[in-house]
């Protein structure tokens, strides 16, 4: 018997605008090829969880750090 295991992505809001509609006007321009790239490596993403890390947290889609309020994704 396997176990499924599920992989989350934290994303900045910007980010997770863009995985869930598509929608990069909220991106800035130097980062559009880095979620362009997310995208294509990992396919259809489904909205999760808000989250709020404390400290700074690295973005898995556009690599910047954030600071505040973020979003996960799951592969469902």
């Amino acid at each position: 018997m396997t176990s499924a295991t599920t992989i989350a992505y934290q994303l900045c809001n910007s980010c997770a605008v863009a995985v869930a509609y598509g929608d990069m006007s909220a991106l800035d321009t130097e980062s559009t090829a880095e979620v362009l790239a997310f995208m294509a490596d990992h396919g259809y993403l489904t909205p999760a969880d808000d989250i709020d890390p404390p400290g700074y947290w690295l973005c898995e889609c556009c690599g910047i750090d954030q600071l505040g309020a973020g979003r996960t994704f799951t592969h469902d």
